[in-house]
């Protein structure tokens, strides 16, 4: 195993021609700049005024759907 973590190490610090014409870095770097959005974790969107968001129904039937769900 330790010979295998020496060969992996020698890989990313000696360059070959496959990444000397900086065609691989060009490539690792369009894909980092495409999901940088997903390890940004921005969280849930709330909304600035929860009052314009309409209920469905009456506030008995909201309560007789959730009792229902909840049997």
């Amino acid at each position: 195993m330790d010979s295998n973590k020496q060969f992996q190490d020698q890989q990313f610090k000696e360059p070959t021609k496959a990444t000397e014409g900086g065609k691989l870095h060009d490539l690792s770097e369009g894909i980092k700049a495409k999901f940088q959005a997903h390890s940004a974790n921005p969280g849930p969107v709330i909304p600035q005024n929860i009052g314009d968001i309409p209920q469905e129904g009456t506030k008995e039937e909201r309560m007789a759907k959730t009792q229902e769900l909840n049997k």
